[in-house]
C-alpha cells in the first residue's frame, strides 16, 4: 500500500512539473490551475453569423495565462493576457458560420479562470 502511495505521489509530482495541475473545463465550470503551461483549445461552434462574445475572470497568483480568439479561417480577433491578480475578461468578435477557436496559452500559471460564451 505504501508503494501504491508512493507511486502516486511521484505521478501528481511528474504532472506537477510538466504540465501543471488543472481541475475543471474552462466553459462550464471554475477552472483551477496549478504552475499550468501548455495552451488548451475550446471550439465554439457558431451556426448564424453574427456576433459570439467570451465574459469571465481570472484570478491569477502566478504566471500568465494568455487567451486568444480565433476566426475559423485561423486569423487572430481579440486577445488578452491574465496575469497575476483579479481582472475581468471580454473576448468578442463577429462573422460567419464555422468554429471559432479560444486558444488558452498557459506559462506557470497558479489561479482560476472563468468563462462564458454567449452567441
Amino acid at each position: 500500500m505504501r508503494v501504491l502511495l508512493l507511486l502516486l505521489a511521484l505521478a501528481v509530482l511528474a504532472l506537477y512539473l510538466t504540465l501543471g495541475l488543472r481541475l475543471g473545463y474552462a466553459t462550464l465550470t471554475p477552472l483551477y490551475l496549478l504552475n499550468a503551461q501548455g495552451e488548451t483549445d475550446y471550439p465554439f461552434r457558431l451556426y448564424e453569423a453574427g456576433k459570439l462574445q467570451v465574459t469571465g475572470s481570472c484570478q491569477g497568483r502566478s504566471g500568465v495565462a494568455t487567451l486568444r480568439f480565433m476566426a475559423p479561417d485561423g486569423t487572430e480577433l481579440s486577445a488578452v493576457r491574465c496575469p497575476p491578480g483579479n481582472w475581468s475578461l471580454n473576448l468578442s468578435g463577429s462573422g460567419d458560420v464555422g468554429v471559432y477557436t479560444l486558444s488558452v496559452e498557459y506559462q506557470h500559471y497558479t489561479g482560476r479562470l472563468e468563462l462564458n460564451s454567449s452567441y
